[in-house]
């Protein structure tokens, strides 16, 4: 019985090349999120009425009070996290707070989480301490802000996590 050629390669470097880009694809590939794949998750100890806009606009987005672990399901399932400045990460971080938590979840998840400080202080505090903490989120806003901002900013956090 005769040998059976099943690839010609030495004619046929584009077959080679086409086999390692697909391999790299794998290697390589990202998710890309939509409106309608993002999860969106707020960090809050008080009521948040963009929530249930947002809800109403077909985006899926949840709120909780608070976490006591950064490796809650909820952050775990979610890629945009809005963080309240006051009154939650207490558990992770008891003097920074919200600050704090930024910290943590940005040091875990890195660029796979879109993290945005939000606050309802007029001004945050000016301590180089602070700063630092502040500059870690991927953004920051007002907590008053209008749902428009809000949608702007979930927008850009969607292109930042292609």
């Amino acid at each position: 019985m005769g040998n059976i050629n099943i690839f010609n390669f030495e004619n046929n470097n584009n077959f080679i090349i086409e086999i390692w880009d697909r391999i790299l694809s794998i290697f390589n590939h990202r998710e890309k999120y939509t409106k309608d794949s993002v999860h969106i998750l707020f960090i809050d100890d008080s009521d948040m009425p963009v929530v249930s806009s947002l809800k109403k606009a077909q985006y899926k987005v949840k709120k909780i009070n608070d976490i006591n672990d950064i490796d809650d399901p909820e952050i775990k399932n979610s890629q945009i996290i809005f963080v309240d400045f006051d009154g939650v990460g207490r558990i992770i971080s008891p003097q920074h707070q919200g600050a704090g938590l930024i910290k943590e979840l940005k040091a875990k998840y890195g660029a796979t989480k879109y993290v945005v400080l939000y606050t309802a202080q007029i001004t945050l505090p000016s301590d180089t301490t602070m700063n630092s903490l502040f500059n870690i989120a991927d953004d920051k806003m007002r907590k008053d802000s209008d749902v428009t901002d809000f949608t702007e900013q979930i927008r850009k956090a969607i292109k930042k996590l292609k």
